[in-house]
């Protein structure tokens, strides 16, 4: 199932941090989604701004605290 949703995406960026909270973060920046694989099993899809999705992939960035400033605040 996770693989569907990864595959339908297109063009994706893989982020793979060690992080409390997140797994795995999938960015799409031609679609403007994120799916998120939660460590608690869970996967969810949501919908962020490209210069979000920059902020993640820079050094030193909280993958965790990301996950939850930028796609579950909205």
């Amino acid at each position: 199932m996770i693989e569907l949703s990864i595959n339908r995406l297109g063009a994706f960026v893989h982020v793979d941090r060690p992080s409390v909270a997140c797994q795995h973060v999938v960015l799409s920046p031609l679609t403007r989604t994120a799916v998120v694989m939660w460590n608690s099993g869970s996967v969810s899809k949501h919908t962020c701004r490209r210069r979000d999705m920059l902020r993640l992939m820079m050094p030193g960035t909280s993958m965790g605290q990301w996950a939850n400033r930028h796609c579950l605040s909205r």
